[in-house]
């Protein structure tokens, strides 16, 4: 057998794929990593051979060849419905690179339920359908067509209805008022924290991003593509790990904060921990971590750093179960801009049905920030300790300045906050993101000013970061300019190379020594 065709067959099919999606999210490794192994490239005469075994050499885990398959199959401007292995896994990653969508399911049974297409609003699965938050049934006597909505709980995000509750009229909302009324002042007020929080998150990856060094931003069947610098030019030029996003490069706001929250679920939940300590906790009976295999997609983001295909669908994504103190549940969702959705909050029941695939795996609301600190120490490259470093610091004077702004109004707490009027309510939130952004803006201008946090390759062609400002004034004269980089460009000089000549100054040498630096 062909091995391109043998590598095809021996991953998981589309039907045990579904089934080995486990409680806590992970792949059938196994089974993948005996199938990658086996593959022979010079067995084969497949026009895509020489592609997927460039897959196999470079990739290091199962979620980036998955990736890079869906990549060739949108790729292709055709997939033959030849019943091979090949066309059929082609078919279902180009499926999932696009959103698990249900009304998209390539095949038409997987051995397993089929999954009931609901109606669709105007801009497919970036909302809710209908039928799953907004109710027509009373919610006092369960009489059918009922259409007047509580206004204290009616809730809408871009003219679409989040929650509401219905009656048939104002005799059976005032008989279930005592039942209701718990959950319909607990659903306002967590509305309010779910915004005001992604309104503050909005910011801070705004202002305090690290490392996004994109080039481009666009759109291609239905997919959000993020294009970076070439690995070391940045790196080459010494710029700084934390800098502020710049929106412009999108071509909308929506692609702009698909951007901005790709992939950043855990890391804010673990960096803004506190944040979320102050201005959620206090509102809720119970707050969980919840990590999701994401489906129904509108627009997901895919990442093309190092020209290898990194799409969000094939990620963990982590969200909020909040249960309110009368009981309900709720999903908080402030990263969901990465897979085109618009709702930040909504019920759970209704978010789970639509946007989850397999099974969810429950954590308690901590477990982000312990998992991080663990990896961090352990792990990760000192240059992303560093940063992280620099950006739980930013965190903490965005909190501070939220403090301030909501003390200043004489609501110093959740629950005094969540129950001013709806003026003053809006007022203490406008001064609490104007505070937090020139907190962040204060904060950042700090960092930049330090030189600690500044990009550069050492000795062992790794990057680092510097740690203090001795190392960066060292640096001083190594690192290129854009001018510099624009013209080795057109000359067709090597930045790397130019990047050593400059480090093997004498001169350099001993700068580099007396600042702790292991330089090429």
């Amino acid at each position: 057998m062909d091995s391109v065709e043998k590598l095809f067959r021996d991953l998981p099919s589309p039907a045990a794929d579904e089934a080995a999606i486990d409680a806590s999210g992970n792949w059938d490794t196994t089974h993948f990593n005996q199938a990658v192994a086996s593959f022979i490239p010079s067995n084969s005469r497949d026009p895509d051979r020489e592609i997927v075994a460039t897959w196999i050499k470079h990739a290091h885990d199962a979620v980036t060849v998955r990736g890079e398959i869906g990549r060739l199959a949108l790729d292709k401007a055709q997939i033959p419905d030849d019943g091979s292995a090949k066309s059929r896994q082609l078919r279902y990653h180009a499926w999932i690179s696009k959103g698990r969508k249900d009304d998209d399911y390539p095949f038409n049974s997987m051995g397993g339920s089929v999954v009931e297409s609901v109606g669709l609003p105007e801009g497919g699965h970036a909302f809710l359908p209908a039928e799953l938050v907004d109710p027509k049934i009373c919610a006092n006597c369960a009489e059918p067509n009922a259409d007047k909505a509580c206004r204290g709980c009616l809730f809408k995000q871009d003219s679409r209805v989040v929650f509401r509750t219905v009656y048939c009229d104002k005799d059976c909302q005032a008989q279930h008022w005592e039942d209701h009324k718990l959950t319909c002042r607990g659903t306002k007020k967590l509305c309010r924290a779910a915004l005001l929080i992604y309104d503050l998150f909005v910011i801070f990856q705004k202002m305090a991003g690290f490392e996004k060094q994109i080039t481009g931003i666009t759109e291609k069947q239905g997919i959000t593509y993020i294009a970076h610098d070439q690995p070391n030019e940045w790196a080459f030029q010494g710029k700084p790990f934390l800098c502020h996003f710049q929106p412009d490069i999108a071509p909308s706001e929506e692609h702009a904060l698909a951007v901005l929250f790709d992939s950043e679920c855990q890391q804010l939940m673990a960096t803004c921990h506190d944040l979320l300590r102050l201005l959620l906790i206090p509102l809720c009976r119970q707050v969980e971590e919840v990590q999701i295999i994401p489906r129904n997609a509108h627009r997901p983001t895919c990442d093309m750093r190092d020209n290898t295909a990194r799409s969000t669908m094939y990620n963990q994504h982590t969200v909020l179960r909040v249960t309110l103190k009368s009981g309900e549940k709720i999903a908080i969702d402030v990263a969901g801009a990465q897979f085109g959705w618009r709702e930040t909050i909504a019920p759970w029941q209704a978010w789970e049905c639509h946007r989850v695939e397999g099974q969810i795996c429950v954590e308690p609301f901590g477990t982000s920030q312990q998992m991080m600190q663990i990896q961090y120490s352990i792990l990760a490259a000192q240059y992303v300790q560093l940063g992280e470093s620099q950006r739980s610091s930013l965190a903490q004077k965005m909190q501070a300045a939220v403090r301030d702004a909501m003390a200043a109004r004489q609501a110093p707490s959740a629950g005094k906050l969540y129950a001013l009027d709806d003026a003053a309510f809006a007022a203490c939130k406008t001064a609490m993101l104007s505070g937090a952004e020139k907190a962040l803006g204060d904060g950042l201008r700090e960092i930049h000013a330090s030189k600690i946090g500044r990009c550069y390759v050492d000795a062992r062609n790794e990057w680092r970061a510097t740690a203090t400002r001795r190392q960066a004034e060292a640096l001083e004269g190594v690192w290129l300019t854009e001018e510099d980089v624009k013209k080795a460009k057109e000359e067709g000089e090597d930045l790397a190379k130019i990047y050593k000549m400059r480090c093997a100054d004498p001169g350099k040498r001993r700068e580099f020594a007396a600042a702790g630096l292991d330089m090429p």
